[in-house]
């Protein structure tokens, strides 16, 4: 593949997955060949990309709210509201039951899980501010990384495998080093949170974290200035940290009046950055940045989504868009009060690089 082919404006859907309740996380398999996505319907959702067939896995009692594939099994680890963890052979039938179970992962919510050591450990993050270490192949424990102060939303690898990141509510990320599992250092991303006289509450933090493919760069996304507490509206933002220093080189901005944060992020093979934001009272966009430029080199506007994922082939593009069921935001509608249409989900896939022609596919 050659990264300098991406042509970013060409970028479109290639295919939709539809489905009647809202999914927070979506993700290619290692292999290429699956996504898989998980919402408020506790169940484990596994499509066949190229046939479309879907299986749903049962297990969770509670809206799933992260997930993460081995590295190369053919494990797929999920995580509840109330701290389950589930490992799951994605490749079973849809009466498979999870290989093993953690009942208490956390004292709530797990809100991050990445995979780690080559795929040796599960981690896990979210409402108790703790990070754990577990053994991936049968769940058990290896570690507990205590350090933040609050929630912590994400997890991120570095390409090297050798260090850990993770950021939480207040703006802090940070370092650790796989293995050992010590601190490494911090670094400060503060002003994607809000905390004024008038808020009952601190607002905002580190809803994603990325690596560019090269392990030089770090990408924070979330949103700063928020005005109230009321539906937190703020304005999305990414911060992009040199690795090596930790100095901020970068901060970029949406073109759309959003006020909503930046949900998902990831670098492209040719180093440009694409993030998709989530509205609250207004619009958002997928967005494409080139560093050091701020504005957007290219976006495409839409419906919220809460996840972002690059495909093993680096070609295409994976984000859970929701869907209103209704005007009045919990789904009910205006016209019909006694009829209830749940909010809903349209799984996109967007192609990177434009179709071959007719030659070149010939070629």
């Amino acid at each position: 593949m050659n990264p300098a082919a991406i042509d970013i404006k060409s970028v479109r859907v290639a295919r939709e997955f539809k489905h009647e309740a809202q999914l927070f996380r979506a993700r290619f398999s290692p292999c290429g060949k699956y996504l898989a996505a998980v919402g408020v319907d506790a169940l484990v959702h596994v499509w066949n990309i190229e046939t479309g067939g879907l299986k749903s896995f049962k297990g969770h009692k509670t809206w799933i709210s992260s997930m993460a594939f081995g590295a190369s099994s053919n494990s797929l680890y999920t995580a509840d509201y109330q701290g389950v963890i589930h490992c799951w052979n994605y490749l079973g039938d849809a009466n498979t039951r999870p290989r093993w179970s953690i009942a208490s992962a956390d004292r709530d919510n797990v809100r991050a899980l990445a995979i780690a050591g080559n795929g040796q450990f599960l981690l896990s993050a979210g409402d108790d501010a703790v990070i754990k270490a577990w053994d991936a192949k049968n769940g058990k424990p290896v570690a507990q990384l205590p350090g933040h102060s609050e929630c912590i939303f994400s997890l991120a690898v570095h390409p090297g495998e050798k260090h850990l990141v993770s950021g939480d509510l207040l703006g802090t990320i940070r370092k650790w080093t796989i293995g050992d599992w010590k601190p490494a250092g911090e670094l400060d991303a503060a002003t994607l949170h809000t905390r004024k006289d008038n808020f009952i509450a601190d607002v905002g933090g580190i809803r994603c974290l990325a690596f560019s493919p090269d392990g030089k760069r770090l990408a924070a996304g979330g949103f700063r200035d928020a005005k109230s507490n009321s539906f937190c509206p703020g304005t999305p933002a990414v911060l992009v940290f040199d690795w090596g220093s930790g100095k901020r080189n970068h901060e970029l901005r949406l073109k759309a009046k959003s006020d909503g944060p930046i949900n998902g992020l990831r670098f492209l093979p040719d180093g440009s950055i694409v993030g998709y934001g989530e509205h609250l009272h207004s619009a958002t966009e997928m967005a494409f940045w080139r560093p050091p430029a701020s504005p957007p080199v290219h976006s495409l506007a839409g419906h919220s989504a809460y996840d972002l994922d690059l495909h093993p082939d680096g070609r295409r593009l994976l984000a859970p868009v929701y869907v209103s069921g209704g005007t009045s935001g919990n789904g009910a509608q205006k016209r019909h009060r006694e009829k209830y249409s749940p909010n809903a989900t349209v799984l996109r896939i967007y192609n990177l690089f434009p179709e071959p022609t007719e030659k070149q596919a010939e070629g």
